[in-house]
Formats: C-alpha cells, sequence, structure tokens
C-alpha cells in the first residue's frame, strides 16, 4: 500500500469525527456524564472562592486547567465556552487521530481498517468529542510512547519524553502506568539504563511539581476549617471510591462495559476471529501487550465509564495491526453502525451506575446517538448544572476526601 493510499484512511477518519462534530457544536452540550459538569465546577469554585476542589479523587490538575483557561477565552471570541472547549475537544481528537496512524504508518503492512476501528469506534468518538480528562491524558500518554520508541537518537528526547509524560500524570494519576511501561521498555529493549532512569526519575519529579501547588490549596482549605492537621490526613485523597462491588459485580461491569468499544456484533465477530490474528509479541510489541494488560487491571478495580479503558483498546489494536485477516473491514462497518444502532442483548437500569440488569435481544439506539441525546437531555437546563456540579463538589470536600 503506498503512502498516499494509507494516508487517505486517516482524511477518511478525519472527515466522519468532524461531520460527527458538527451537531455536537451547533447544539453545545459538554457531555452525558455528570464528571464533564465536575469539571466545570471545580473551575468555579477556584474563580469564586480561590479553592482547588478537584472534580473527582485524586484530582485532574493539567485538564482541569486547561478547561479554565479556555473558558475565559470565551469573553473575547464570539464562541460560547461550550463551543470554544468542543472546538479544543475536536482538535485534541484529529491530532488523536494523526498519532495512532503514525504507529500504523511504523509498521509494514498494516492493516489500516484496524486503524479505522479505533478511530470510528463509539467510545473513542464520544471521548474525544465530551469534556472530558481521560482522551487529552491517553493522548499525551501515546505521545510519549511514541517519542520513545521511534525517535530515540533525536537531540534532548528524554527531557521531551519526560515532560510529555508528566502532562499525561498530571492530566490522569493512573498514567503513571506510561510511566512504567516507557521506563521498562527504554531499560530492557533499547539497554539504555540511563535514559530510562533519567526518563523514570524526571517524570515523577515534573508530575509531583504540577500535583503539588493544587494539593498545597486545598490542604491550607482543610487546615483552615479545621478539617486535617497533618500532610498524612490528605493521603486519603488517593482511595478510589465506588469500589464496593461485589465480585459477580465487578467482574460484570468489567466485561459488558468492553462492548461499546466495537457493539455488540463487532464483539462477537471480533472474538470469535482472534485465533486467526497475527499477534506477535516480540521488541515493541511486548510492551504495548503489558500496557494493555495494565490499564485492564487498573479498570477491573473502578469498572465505571469505558472512557478509560481507552490506552488498553488503543495498545490492543496496535498490537495486532498486522493481521490481514480480511474480516477487520467488516468488524469495522458493524463498529462504524455501532454508533447509531446497535443489536443489544442486555439492557441496565441506570448508565454507570446500574444495581440491577435483564437480558434480552433488542434493536437500539447506537452507542453514539445514545450519548448525543442524553447530553442533550441533560443540557436542557445546563445552568442549574453548572451551579450544581460547584455546590455538590464543595459540599462533597468540604469535610474530608469524599470517599
Amino acid at each position: 500500500m503506498t503512502n498516499y493510499k494509507s494516508k487517505a484512511y486517516f482524511y477518511f477518519s478525519s472527515v466522519i469525527t468532524f461531520l460527527l462534530f458538527i451537531p455536537i457544536f451547533n447544539r453545545s452540550n459538554i457531555g452525558s456524564d455528570w464528571d464533564s459538569y465536575a469539571i466545570i465546577g471545580t473551575y468555579k469554585n477556584y474563580l469564586e472562592n480561590g479553592i482547588y476542589i478537584p472534580s473527582r479523587p485524586p484530582g485532574f490538575p493539567l485538564y482541569e486547567v486547561t478547561i479554565g483557561i479556555l473558558i475565559s477565552f470565551s469573553d473575547y471570541l464570539y464562541l460560547s465556552s461550550e463551543q470554544i472547549l468542543l472546538t479544543f475537544q475536536f482538535i485534541l481528537c484529529i491530532s488523536f487521530n494523526l498519532l495512532i496512524f503514525k504507529y500504523f504508518e511504523k509498521t509494514k503492512n498494516s492493516n489500516f481498517f484496524i486503524y479505522l476501528v479505533i478511530v470510528l469506534s463509539p467510545i473513542y468518538i464520544i471521548s474525544g468529542l465530551s469534556i472530558i480528562d481521560y482522551f487529552l491524558g491517553s493522548f499525551l500518554g501515546f505521545l510519549s510512547l511514541y517519542l520513545a520508541m521511534f525517535k530515540k537518537y533525536q537531540k534532548n528526547i528524554e527531557i521531551i519524553i519526560s515532560l510529555f509524560l508528566a502532562l499525561s500524570v498530571a492530566t490522569r494519576l493512573s498514567n503513571l502506568i506510561f510511566v512504567l511501561i516507557i521506563f521498562l521498555f527504554t531499560f530492557f529493549n533499547q539497554q539504555d539504563r540511563k535514559s530510562a532512569i533519567l526518563i523514570g526519575s524526571l517524570s515523577l519529579i515534573l508530575s509531583s511539581i504540577f500535583y503539588l501547588p493544587f494539593y498545597m490549596n486545598l490542604f491550607e482549605f482543610y487546615k483552615s476549617t479545621g478539617v486535617y492537621e497533618n500532610w498524612s490526613d490528605m493521603l486519603c485523597i488517593f482511595n478510589l471510591t465506588n469500589t464496593d462491588h461485589t465480585v459477580i459485580g465487578r467482574i460484570g461491569r468489567f466485561i459488558l462495559k468492553q462492548i461499546p468499544f466495537l457493539g455488540t456484533l463487532g464483539v462477537f465477530l471480533f472474538l470469535f476471529n482472534i485465533p486467526k490474528y497475527n499477534i506477535d509479541l516480540k521488541e515493541r510489541n511486548w510492551y504495548l501487550f503489558l500496557l494493555f494488560i495494565f490499564f485492564e487491571l487498573s479498570f477491573l478495580r473502578l469498572p465505571t465509564e469505558e472512557g478509560h479503558l481507552l490506552p488498553a483498546f488503543i495498545a490492543f489494536m496496535i498490537l495486532i495491526n498486522k493481521s490481514k485477516n480480511k474480516i477487520f473491514s467488516l468488524i469495522f462497518v458493524l463498529v462504524f453502525i455501532s454508533n447509531f444502532v446497535d443489536l443489544k442483548f442486555y439492557s441496565v437500569d441506570e448508565i454507570d451506575s446500574a444495581s440491577s440488569i435483564s437480558f434480552g435481544l433488542n434493536i437500539k439506539s447506537g452507542f453514539f446517538t445514545e450519548d448525543f441525546n442524553l447530553r442533550n437531555s441533560i443540557d436542557e437546563d445546563k445552568v442549574y448544572h453548572y451551579n450544581n456540579a460547584q455546590t455538590t463538589l464543595y459540599n462533597a470536600w468540604s469535610n474530608g476526601c469524599p470517599n
């Protein structure tokens, strides 16, 4: 496949992403997840009270600050704050499309239908076009990994990688997994222990520098109100919430929340053909496999929003990008259709907070359509949701870490 033909896949995916972005931009709805509004609540609390209150533990300072800065631009541009934020996400989404495309270009004889499966997957598109932190965190993590794998001999590359890694971790603390993977890759695959230690240590130092002023602000608030007296009391911020699922419930959520990435029919076709895929775990691919495993295990502990699995999904698809199985053209079609209509074999009483599940085959709205309708419904009273997020966060955090 010529370079020109392969680029057609990137251009095609970008056009489709733009067409899906238009109705979201026109409606100016930032997302269907309460966390999207919580991020705005964090910004409003800091702006009005000078207090950093995380949108949820343990805090996502880089993204929260980025959103605050972008909102401030609405005073100078002929766009609403929501449209500015969504435009930022769209640009980020296209940038991520390009980065993933670069991974495929680096592998000879890549199957670019697998590339389309990634970037036009419902969860990828929904995450990319919503105000939520895991998309930026994943982009920065994979950018760091790309530089480590393919730009070894660039001047000052260790510093650049460390900076992007620190930004990724400052966006989502769980992205420390990227630091570990790149350390292991540099240490064992490239046999460059000096660079590995430099990248690992510098990434951790820079990440700490990003987090420290925000945590200090929160601790000073607690200290002034008499909630906490010692820094050790703040360790509660690292406790994950919603970890009280039963073993069966946790495993059930873990399995079911993988399905929206490919859609119901896409998942069954994908799993049925796994023995035919060309899975090569040599050299670089071994570290992509580790990235997949570690993020899956991280999700198993807290199986809530599907977007947390983006790094695992992308890593695994890049891992099998040499597969020439023609079934991927059909899988791509099924995945793309699942954005708009999907054959579902189960339903839950409440998205992300299900307490009951029922089984039965039904043709229902696809994942993108479902998300679009839900975000429109929530946004009918967005002023209330912004204010409610701000008040809810303040009340939840005022008495200590809300865990």
